[in-house]
């Protein structure tokens, strides 16, 4: 009778499984370009960069460094009106957004530096560059500056994350104590993790990962009390990048063993340091541990009543002070 009763239950469950599919639908995630053919991209060294170009091809070109590690440049499309003047190339880091994904021997610092390197030196046309790096791509642009003073004319560096190890415990310090994700908040995407359709093998845990950057929680560690991001702004995460080069860090922030400001005397262009208000890397943090160790010549600007995504939020007043900067 025992075992009888056992195969009804089994004979149940199976019966049920196409029911509960139906309750909870596959989800689908962004494809990269290794399994979307229409994305644009552009091929370096064998590895396919998901990117995006405008403005005319002999123009300067502005390379723009978006935040994370891991996630994309789609919220920074804000600066595509910098084309008129110059030629704008937005691209998806390794690992991250709709590039490929690899394995994580090859998400390293060391590497998105050498990937950066390689993205300059495809696009330069002979010329010195200019570049733009927002949080995570403001402490690699800071790292390029530091070992490639001599390829770029100027350089934007938009509230970069820590360069140096006491500003990453500092940095570390202060999330933890205002950090407004719980477990409860990512559960329901861990639920869902099992029904997202794969192809490469990390779409589900990339689909938790964009879930939870796109949640719009105001106020601390990063916006202002009783603002948000922008609704659905981050398209596809890279957790592996994430996972391998900042996690870490965020449990260890002693094992970050960089200076990424070393050589940065010898960089002889311009520099523009913007930060805000709001986030806990803002311009207090900025004056305290970042401005003193970046070239005489940084100019540091301020965004006032504005959170750590403030080239999203502030999309104009962004325009116009790297316009202003950028203009012979």
């Amino acid at each position: 009778m025992k075992r009888m009763n056992l195969w009804m239950v089994g004979l149940f469950l199976l019966a049920a499984v196409p029911v509960l599919l139906s309750l909870f639908p596959w989800i689908h995630v962004p494809r990269t370009v290794q399994f979307d053919d229409t994305l644009p991209y552009t091929e370096i060294n064998g590895y396919k960069y998901h990117t995006e170009i405008f403005g005319r091809p002999e123009a300067t070109p502005v390379i723009v460094v978006h935040g994370g590690p891991g996630i994309d440049y789609a919220h920074l499309k804000t600066l595509v009106p910098l084309s008129k003047n110059y030629r704008v190339i937005f691209y998806d880091q390794r690992g991250a957004g709709l590039s490929p994904r690899v394995s994580k021997n090859d998400l390293t610092l060391d590497k998105s530096l050498d990937d950066l390197h390689s993205i300059v030196g495809h696009f330069s046309n002979g010329k010195k560059v200019k570049l733009i790096g927002h949080s995570w791509g403001g402490m690699l642009v800071v790292g390029y500056l530091s070992k490639h003073p001599e390829q770029v004319s100027q350089a934007v560096v938009v509230e970069p994350g820590p360069l140096y190890p006491d500003a990453a415990k500092e940095w570390v310090e202060n999330f933890n104590q205002a950090r407004s994700v719980s477990l409860w908040a990512i559960a329901p995407y861990l639920a869902a993790y099992p029904f997202v359709v794969k192809e490469d093998g990390q779409e589900g845990y990339d689909y938790v990962m964009t879930s939870v950057s796109n949640e719009r929680i105001p106020g601390p560690p990063y916006e202002c009390a009783g603002r948000t991001i922008p609704a659905d702004m981050f398209i596809r995460g890279g957790y592996e990048s994430f996972n391998s080069i900042l996690k870490p860090i965020m449990e260890r922030p002693e094992s970050f063993p960089y200076d990424l400001t070393t050589g940065i005397s010898e960089y002889r262009g311009g520099l523009l340091l913007i930060s805000s208000d709001c986030s806990i890397i803002g311009s207090v943090f900025q004056e305290k541990y970042h401005l003193p160790k970046l070239p005489a010549q940084t100019v540091h600007v301020k965004a006032s009543n504005s959170g750590h995504n403030l080239l999203t939020e502030e999309p104009e007043w962004s325009l116009k002070t790297i316009g202003r900067f950028f203009k012979p």
